[in-house]
């Protein structure tokens, strides 16, 4: 059911790589569906939190304003996720790798069905912007982090699509660093942190 419900809500796949990565879980009713929902939502936006939920393997998450300062509480639209991958920093984004939030939505389908997602999209750094896209991936790429409830049973899941390794990046040394992290490693090592993190979600 997930992919069929989400489907209006994730970018069309034109370029590079596309991923899916997801979880279920069938509560014993639908009110405690409904409850449920709720509590993954909140899971979901403390983007904070993300490291702890998926464990070892996690690079950092950190939600920061639109001046690129630390931030607590729930993601919203146009805040920033500043993301520490390890090895090599992104010196276009001073060290780190940053996604914009471009849409955070809840939708409800009828009685039954709903929909909660956001999506964020790698960005310039907040502050410096002339330096150009900090992140391993092109601005095409994005990430939608989506939370589907069908009566009792809750999908969480995370969409990349349009995944092309950023070697555009001004900097040579980002160039580089760009092409293996997002050929190679990242793409692998981001599956593996989104199977944690979809899991964590719904624990």
């Amino acid at each position: 059911m997930g992919d069929n419900i989400a489907a209006p809500f994730i970018p069309a796949q034109y370029t590079g790589e596309a991923t899916t990565t997801s979880e279920v879980k069938t509560l014993v009713h639908e009110v405690a569906a409904r409850d449920f929902f709720k509590t993954v939502m909140a899971r979901l936006l403390d983007v904070n939190q993300w490291a702890a939920l998926i464990g070892s393997i996690s690079s950092g998450f950190q939600l920061t304003d639109l001046a690129g300062k630390p931030a607590e509480g729930q993601a919203e639209t146009g805040m920033y996720i500043r993301i520490d991958i390890p090895g090599p920093g992104n010196s276009a984004g001073k060290g780190f790798d940053w996604v914009k939030i471009e849409q955070k939505e809840h939708v409800a389908l009828n009685e039954h069905q709903e929909v909660f997602f956001i999506r964020a999209r790698p960005s310039e750094h907040p502050v410096q912007k002339s330096a150009g896209i900090a992140h391993f991936l092109r601005k095409e790429a994005s990430s939608s982090f989506v939370l589907m409830r069908d009566h009792a049973e809750i999908t969480a899941a995370v969409y990349g699509r349009n995944e092309v390794p950023n070697t555009q990046a001004a900097d040579l040394g980002d160039k580089i660093r760009n092409a293996v992290v997002g050929s190679t490693g990242a793409i692998g090592i981001s599956k593996l942190q989104w199977k944690a993190l979809v899991s964590g979600l719904l624990a």
